[in-house]
């Protein structure tokens, strides 16, 4: 049994692919890097939301998790990236998957596991076809007319910045967040 975040978007796969995974969720660190796959349904309510395609709270979409970035656009929020996709049948299975799986809940953002994804939905993970996911967004880094490489300004907030920076530190040691601290001198 693994873990799955459930996502309530109104973005599509070109949306997702240009955010470089589904953004922007405030959501735990922690609780990302132990989940496994992400499964994401849609939701019509927002003005901006895709509406074609995919019927309102319908499972579209699943991915497997490779990690996470802060977001660029949101501080404070992650965009949780992907390795791969499987785009998700039209079938009745589906259709109002987002009640199915959080009974509605509210919070766009839901904890579940893949066993509730096969009693609730009847979703075999093991069954999907997967395709490699390709991010579009921006590259971290803008090269000049020079061919040098040089930092995007103001692209990232300092805060989501040094957040990203002592949660990778903290992976690669071993150790909770919390015991990392960074320094800037000026």
């Amino acid at each position: 049994m693994a873990i799955v975040i459930g996502i309530y978007t109104g973005k599509d796969l070109e949306a997702i692919q240009l955010d470089g995974g589904s953004a922007h969720w405030k959501a735990s660190a922690n609780s990302i890097d132990e989940a496994k796959y992400i499964i994401l349904m849609r939701n019509h309510r927002a003005p901006w939301a895709v509406k074609e395609g995919v019927r309102h709270g319908q499972a579209f979409m699943m991915g497997k998790i490779s990690g996470w970035t802060a977001s660029k656009e949101h501080e404070g929020r992650k965009v949780i990236n992907m390795s791969e996709y499987a785009l998700l049948p039209d079938t009745a299975n589906f259709e109002k998957a987002w009640r199915k799986l959080t009974n509605g809940q509210r919070y766009p953002l839901a904890y579940i596991t893949t066993e509730n994804l096969l009693e609730n939905i009847d979703l075999d993970i093991e069954s999907l076809e997967w395709s490699v996911f390709e991010d579009t967004s921006k590259s971290k880094e803008i090269i000049s007319a020079s061919g040098e490489k040089t930092c995007e300004q103001n692209e990232n907030a300092l805060s989501d910045i040094i957040a990203e920076a002592k949660h990778m530190v903290a992976c690669v040691a071993g150790i909770d967040e919390s015991k990392v601290s960074i320094q800037i001198n000026f």
